[in-house]
């Protein structure tokens, strides 16, 4: 199995990608063209290895810097079609230090120069052209293993492929699984269920839809550690029908009514999300089979925030809903008893 460091990308960003992949056909550049979820960029390639978690531990001991990766031109080698990027000293640095800290661990790569390039075609005619820039900031490094699935070659994340294979295994088991994904806000709870939700057919229950009724909104109730949603309604109405192997009536509360919303039905399913803050509540995490937490720097968790919610209510998070959950990981020390760890790339 081939594996390797790469910086991954956003789909708004892989998606502009294909656009001019799509000129390049249409141009009548014919060839194996890269699918959208493998596009990359490597920085160190191992080929088989077995220090997969040593490997997790070096890439998340090393900050990944704040940069902006801007596109510039199409070159080709051997039948090979790449984009290449804009002189990135930033990069250069980066992708340094993490090679220097393979080699301190003894951890064998190919040590070829760095190229900074993203591949997105091969088997094809020769000819280099020019590119209208195209930049992203958001990126993140993972390690990437290569699979076969029946849709093809996939390149997938080590940390998510084992999460798949360890559901997979709770599954062929029991029959069902049910997993919560908790972690800090603006993390990419959402966003690795979403990936899950890709590859299972499951239910996704979002916590944030279980916000504490007016009645329940008291000092009292906001002491608790993790007091801030309805835990109670949600454990009534989720999770004990679906330990029942039941139908689920699926009523989030109504920020615009205050008031709970008649609801939709989910016809069971055997594979379900439990996802956001607080999910892995002492009182709710009994009914999961496997708990994932989600970490991201302070940094950037204000970045996305503010990017997501505006700046009115980034500062309402700062004083009052960060708080609240950080109070909730240290006093049930959420992090270490989850089964898995991600955390957030830029």
């Amino acid at each position: 199995m081939r594996q390797f460091i790469a910086l991954t990308f956003n789909s708004s960003f892989k998606e502009e990608l294909m656009a001019i992949m799509d000129t390049l056909k249409e141009e009548g550049i014919q060839g194996k063209y890269y699918d959208l979820d493998n596009l990359h960029m490597t920085l160190a390639f191992f080929g088989e290895t077995d220090r997969q978690d040593e490997i997790m531990e070096i890439i998340h001991s090393i900050p990944f810097p704040e940069i902006t990766i801007t596109l510039n031109r199409i070159g080709h080698f051997k039948k090979v079609y790449w984009m290449g990027i804009k002189d990135n000293p930033v990069l250069d640095e980066y992708v340094n230090t993490l090679r220097e800290a393979l080699k301190a661990h003894d951890i064998s790569f190919d040590d070829k120069p760095f190229y900074p390039h993203i591949t997105i075609l091969r088997k094809a005619e020769e000819g280099d052209r020019t590119l209208q820039e195209v930049s992203t900031k958001d990126i993140k490094v993972e390690l990437l293993q290569a699979h076969y699935l029946e849709e093809g070659l996939k390149y997938l994340p080590y940390n998510e492929q084992s999460l798949i294979e360890a559901m997979n295994k709770i599954y062929q088991q029991k029959g069902h699984v049910t997993i919560a994904i908790d972690g800090r806000c603006g993390s990419g709870k959402t966003t690795l269920a979403n990936k899950l939700k890709a590859y299972f057919d499951c239910h996704i229950f979002h916590i944030d839809d279980f916000y504490l009724q007016e009645y329940q909104r008291t000092q009292e109730r906001y002491n608790e550690p993790g007091g801030n949603v309805d835990r109670e309604r949600f454990k009534k109405e989720v999770l004990e029908p679906l330990q029942h192997h039941q139908d689920v009536l699926y009523r989030p509360f109504d920020c615009s009514t205050m008031s709970i919303s008649e609801g939709t039905l989910y016809s069971y399913k055997p594979i379900n999300i439990i996802e956001g803050s607080y999910s892995c509540h002492p009182e709710l995490i009994d009914a999961c089979d496997l708990s994932i937490f989600v970490d991201i720097d302070e940094t950037l968790r204000l970045k996305r925030i503010e990017k997501r919610n505006g700046k009115e209510a980034l500062d309402m998070f700062i004083k009052k809903w960060i708080p609240l959950e950080e109070k909730y990981f240290s006093s049930f020390d959420i992090q270490n008893h989850c089964d898995f760890y991600f955390k957030a790339g830029r």
